[in-house]
């Protein structure tokens, strides 16, 4: 449904002063001879056709219209008639200002060529090089051909300034594209029309043309010496005030829309002309904080005035007690990167800053903001408010909650770093998780008055969901809020409690010390956990966890997070092809010849293997979720021996990659060493060198023996081969490992020397 059309009649009083008439009659003046003309080649086809011909579309064409369009408009008697009575006579005599007047006429002419059309950034600043040469032209300081090094540097400062500036608008519109979830509900509300984003655009001026770049625009000598006139401060706002009336222009479609053009900067040059102003018109009341993704952090908008005849910065400050104050959290503009310490370009009822709430707590404040003029004269002013906090939030998996990406991208992954091991570099994956699950984060809302938690749930769902709104979600956790003492403070999830908590019995009252006089069933949440192991290999895969709170007026607030569990066991099987298990090898058959310097090998066929996560899935991290497997050998009572695995970047003591296969996978997954599946395949583990073993050749294997591992020729002992294999999903007790052993004698029939 439309909204109804808001008229603001007070607006076209202007319409009786006889200084806008005598402006608007100039104005359109310009615009006559340009429409009579239009209006001839709309009579005359063959005409128009052959001028378009003659005349194809040159850039150069564009300044000579706009200079032909302003200079006739905007002469000194128009920008006299545009000044109320109070900045006639700030500016003085003509003679004193007229290169404020001419600087006017430059920014006018920038924000109509650079507003005509639809422009990539290149394209835009190719328009501030024209409007910086302008500039310097009417300060009779032209630029020179070629510029000099220095004029090269302060353009190249434009540049960057205007590139920050200009950052923020684009990220803005990728983020719109990237959260649609809630724009067609916006357009159907009405909350978007034909105006939206005009404001988003003209900030892109207003955070460029700062304190910092009025130097590399007008020259360090020349701002410098303006900068000392009572009026230099007026003549930057007034600019600014320009470059919008010029975009507007731009974009008029009509003469009604000239009309509104010339009004918004009627009104705007008056704003520029008032005392130094102060006032703050958001938060007040009851505020719900939001995410602002751009930077990210949760937290509201502050809104208001901050301007004024000789404004040079304002500062924002809040307040728990009206007491203590502090200039922390402030985001001032542009947004991205926000930050900084104080706010540097004028704001009429606009956004301020951004106040991130994100690590404060619900409840009353205050803010306070000091405006700043150049003469050292300040304004100050307050509002007050309450922060509803929506802190609704899963952050991590059993402590761990380290992502990839912002905690308030829904498409953001719990990672960690997998360490090089071997030829394996190291890299940072996604984590699977895997059994009983504890969820960490934050499910809370209150502030205001009457409206706190009445419920959480959490939800799962098969494969990656943002939407919160779609079907197909399986509960599988449900708090609800009633009695006083559930909500004490200890059962309010903040920051990273533990979600999977449940309600249990408590002490209320305990008077004297040690004595419980009041002990309620269920008041305090305690931490417990979702059991995804079940049966088998059941729960496996990657899926979408759903957080959803409820408040005391049924409002609804949501958090999805992607959570890949992996509750398949791993295998790992060891056998030694040459001897049946408990038979006996003899060293003089492995030993041929006997000779120290060349190997005696004994191959170790074996099994380890983790199974994909998900089949369907590629075979990558974590879907692929194997770590590593080990080879150990040990005397009866002795020392391990790490075996050496060979590898595809040479010899280590660990294998990285994947060997054999059970033939069987879930569900009835069987790891049975002593009755293998008719399909399992056997790899090559290792192969051990059977000199590690005697005494006389055991120097030669080129890795450390100790001592109780060597068998004395003439002897025999039994020793027991063991292979370790793990992936990496963590749990408690985990990750998943299997481990699996091969005994047999060893006899060193090798003659005494």
């Amino acid at each position: 449904m439309e909204k109804e059309k808001e008229t603001n009649l007070p607006e076209y009083e202007e319409m009786k002063n006889q200084d806008f008439q005598f402006v608007l009659k100039e104005l359109l003046g310009v615009y006559q001879p340009i429409l009579e003309r239009e209006l001839e080649r709309a009579n005359d086809p063959e005409k128009l056709k052959k001028e378009a011909e003659e005349n194809p579309p040159d850039c150069e064409d564009e300044f000579i219209l706009a200079n032909r369009l302003f200079e006739k408009f905007f002469t000194e008697k128009v920008a006299l008639r545009l000044l109320p009575e109070e900045g006639r006579k700030l500016l003085g005599p003509i003679e004193q200002w007229r290169w404020c007047f001419l600087h006017i006429r430059c920014c006018i002419i920038f924000g109509w060529l650079v507003c005509r059309r639809q422009r990539t950034f290149r394209g835009f600043a190719y328009y501030l090089y024209h409007y910086w040469r302008c500039v310097r032209r009417v300060l009779n300081i032209p630029v020179s051909s070629p510029p000099t090094l220095e004029e090269q540097k302060d353009f190249a400062i434009l540049v960057k300034a205007f590139a920050g500036a200009y950052k923020p608008f684009l990220t803005d519109q990728l983020a719109s594209l990237e959260f649609i979830d809630k724009l067609p509900e916006e357009i159907l509300e009405g909350n978007i029309d034909c105006l939206e984003g005009e404001e988003d655009a003209m900030a892109v001026f207003q955070r460029a043309l700062t304190v910092e770049t009025a130097s590399a625009l007008l020259g360090k000598k020349t701002f410098e010496e303006y900068k000392q006139a009572p009026f230099f401060w007026f003549c930057r706002c007034w600019c600014l005030c320009g470059i919008r009336f010029g975009c507007c222009l731009a974009k008029a479609r009509n003469l009604i829309d000239v009309l509104h053009c010339l009004l918004g900067f009627w009104h705007c040059t008056r704003n520029c002309i008032k005392p130094l102003t102060c006032e703050l018109t958001d938060p007040v009341e009851c505020m719900p904080e939001n995410v602002n993704t751009l930077l990210p952090a949760l937290g509201l908008e502050v809104k208001g005035t901050a301007g004024g005849a000789g404004f040079h910065h304002y500062i924002l400050e809040w307040s728990k007690d009206n007491l203590i104050w502090h200039t922390t959290n402030f985001h001032y503009l542009p947004i991205p990167p926000g930050g900084g310490s104080q706010g540097t370009s004028p704001v009429f009822g606009g956004v301020l800053a951004f106040l991130d709430t994100t690590s404060l707590d619900d409840g009353p404040y205050f803010i306070r903001m000091t405006v700043y003029s150049v003469h050292g004269t300040t304004c100050v002013c307050k509002t007050q408010f309450s922060l509803f906090k929506q802190d609704v939030r899963i952050l991590g998996i059993d402590g761990a909650f380290a992502l990839n990406g912002s905690e308030f991208d829904p498409a953001a992954q719990l990672v960690e770093t997998v360490p090089a091991l071997c030829s394996r570099p190291a890299g940072t994956f996604e984590v699977s998780f895997a059994k009983c699950l504890g969820i960490w984060g934050s499910a809370f809302v209150g502030g205001c008055e009457g409206r706190k938690i009445k419920r959480y749930t959490i939800d799962y769902k098969p494969g990656f969901e943002t939407d919160c709104s779609s079907a197909g979600w399986l509960n599988i956790w449900n708090i609800d809020y009633n009695t006083i003492w559930q909500y004490r403070e200890m059962n309010m999830r903040r920051d990273t409690s533990v979600l999977t908590s449940k309600w249990v019995p408590d002490c209320v009252l305990e008077f004297p010390a040690g004595t419980c006089l009041i002990h309620e069933p269920d008041s305090r949440l305690k931490p417990s956990c979702w059991q995804t192991h079940t049966s088998g290999c059941e729960l496996s895969g990657l899926v979408t966890l759903r957080l959803v709170v409820e408040d005391t007026v049924g409002n609804l607030y949501c958090d999805t997070q992607r959570v890949w569990i992996d509750n398949k066991q791993v295998c790992a099987m060891i056998r030694i092809d040459a001897v049946p298990k408990c038979e006996v090898i003899y060293l003089s058959k492995f030993a041929t010849p006997p000779d120290c310097s060349i190997p005696w090998t004994l191959p170790l066929s074996g099994i380890a293997y983790d199974e994909l996560i998900d089949p369907m899935a590629p075979p990558t991290r974590p879907n692929n979720n194997f770590d590593y497997y080990w080879v150990k050998v040990k005397q009866q009572g002795g020392t391990w021996l790490q075996i050496p695995i060979p590898g595809p970047g040479g010899t280590g003591f660990y294998g990285t990659s994947q060997v054999g296969n059970p033939g069987t996978a879930c569900p009835g997954f069987s790891c049975d060493s002593a009755n293998p599946h008719p399909m399992s395949t056997f790899g090559t583990l290792s192969v051990f060198d059977l000199r590690a073993v005697d005494p006389v050749c055991s120097a030669s294997v080129g890795y450390p023996v100790p001592g109780d591992f060597l068998l004395p020729r003439g002897e025999c002992c039994t020793y027991i081969f063991k292979v370790h294999a793990r992936d990496r999903t963590l749990f408690s007790g985990g990750p998943h490992w299997d481990e699996d052993e091969w005994p047999v004698q060893i006899c060193n029939d090798l003659p005494e020397l």
